[in-house]
């Protein structure tokens, strides 16, 4: 009996080593961390966990609607008048 309580006591210590290597190691949000890898959300900064950054989704107006250059008569396209034509149409 006394050989069974020894070895009792002597795999305890290893069982809750055992069951800790198993658990849960990554911290919570604003606590301290060293990678991105020890945070539960993934995301650690300035040595601490911080949450993820929100998603920007249709937050900025929408792009200008632009009209396409099609050529209507089957030559070429119209070149426009701006910066790339010369004063003498060259």
């Amino acid at each position: 009996m006394r050989t069974l309580l020894a070895i009792g006591c002597a795999l305890a210590p290893l069982a809750v080593l055992l069951v800790g290597a198993c658990g849960e190691s990554r911290r919570p949000i604003g606590e301290e961390c060293l990678r991105n890898e020890d945070c539960l959300s993934n995301f650690c900064a300035a040595r601490s966990c911080v949450p993820a950054p929100t998603l920007v989704t249709g937050a900025s107006n929408p792009p200008e609607d632009e009209e396409p250059l099609i050529p209507t008569d089957g030559s070429s396209p119209a070149v426009d008048a701006g910066s790339d034509a010369n004063i003498d149409g060259s």
